[in-house]
C-alpha cells in the first residue's frame, strides 16, 4: 500500500514538474524573449529618427518625436527613457521660449539691422511653436533648402542696399540653387546680371532705377522690411 501510494505521489510530482513547472517556465523565457525582441525592433524604429534626435537646432522636433515615443512605448525600460528625455526637453523648450521674447522685446526695429533681426527672432520662435502643428517633425531635405534660399535671400536684399552688385547676384544665385523657383530670386539675379554690364555702377540714379524696378516688378514675397528701406532709398 505504501509503495503503491509512494508511486502515485512520484507520478503527480512528475505530472506537476512537466506540465505546471515547466509551462511557467516556458511561458516565461518565451516572455522574455518577447521582451527583448520587442526591444530590439523598437530601438530599430528609433534607429530611424537619430538623425532628428542628435539634430542640434532641432529642439522643437526631438520634444515632440519624446512625448510621441513616451506615450507608445511598449517596454517600460524605454519608456521610462522616453518620458525622461521629454521631461528634459520639454524644459530647454520652454527656456528657448522665453529667450525668443527676450530677444524680440530688446530689438530695435527702427534700424535695418535691427528689422532683419526681428524677421530672424519672430521666424525662429514660429518655428518652434508650430513644429508638429503646421509642418511634419521629420524635416527633410525641402525645408532645409528653403531655410537656406530665405537666408541667401535677405543677404542678396542686404547687398543690394549697401550698392554691392556682385554680392547681391551671388547671393541671389545661392538662394536659387538651394531652392528652385524660390521667390523671385533667379528673376532678380538675371536682373542684376544685366544691369552688372552698365558702366554707371556708382552713380547714385543708377540705383534709385534699380531700387524701383525692384519694387515694381520684383517685390513679390519680398520682406517688409526690405520693401520700406527700398522707398526710403528712392526718396
Amino acid at each position: 500500500m505504501d509503495i503503491k501510494e509512494n508511486t502515485n505521489r512520484i507520478d503527480l510530482l512528475k505530472w506537476f514538474i512537466n506540465t505546471v513547472v515547466i509551462g511557467l517556465l516556458t511561458f516565461f523565457f518565451t516572455w522574455v524573449l518577447n521582451e527583448r525582441k520587442q526591444g530590439v525592433e523598437e530601438i530599430k524604429v528609433y534607429n530611424t529618427y537619430v538623425e532628428l534626435v542628435t539634430k542640434v537646432d532641432g529642439l522643437a522636433e526631438r520634444r515632440l518625436l519624446a512625448e510621441f515615443f513616451s506615450n507608445v512605448t511598449v517596454s517600460s525600460k524605454l519608456k521610462e527613457g522616453w518620458e525622461n528625455y521629454y521631461k528634459i526637453l520639454d524644459k530647454q523648450y520652454k527656456i528657448e521660449l522665453a529667450k525668443q521674447d527676450s530677444i524680440i522685446n530688446k530689438i530695435d526695429a527702427s534700424t535695418i539691422e535691427g528689422k532683419a533681426a526681428l524677421e530672424n527672432a519672430l521666424s525662429v520662435k514660429n518655428k518652434i511653436q508650430n513644429t508638429g502643428l503646421t509642418s511634419p517633425i521629420i524635416q527633410n531635405n525641402k525645408d532645409t533648402n528653403y531655410e537656406l534660399a530665405l537666408k541667401n535671400e535677405l543677404e542678396g536684399f542686404m547687398a543690394v542696399l549697401d550698392k554691392n552688385i556682385e554680392d547681391a547676384i551671388t547671393a541671389f544665385s545661392r538662394s536659387e540653387n538651394a531652392y528652385n523657383s524660390f521667390h523671385q530670386v533667379y528673376e532678380i539675379g538675371k536682373y542684376l546680371r544685366e544691369k552688372n554690364k552698365s558702366n554707371d555702377i556708382k552713380d547714385d540714379n543708377f540705383w534709385k532705377s534699380i531700387y524701383k524696378d525692384l519694387l515694381d516688378k520684383y517685390s513679390w514675397k519680398m520682406p517688409q522690411s526690405i520693401k520700406e528701406e527700398l522707398i526710403k532709398k528712392i526718396n
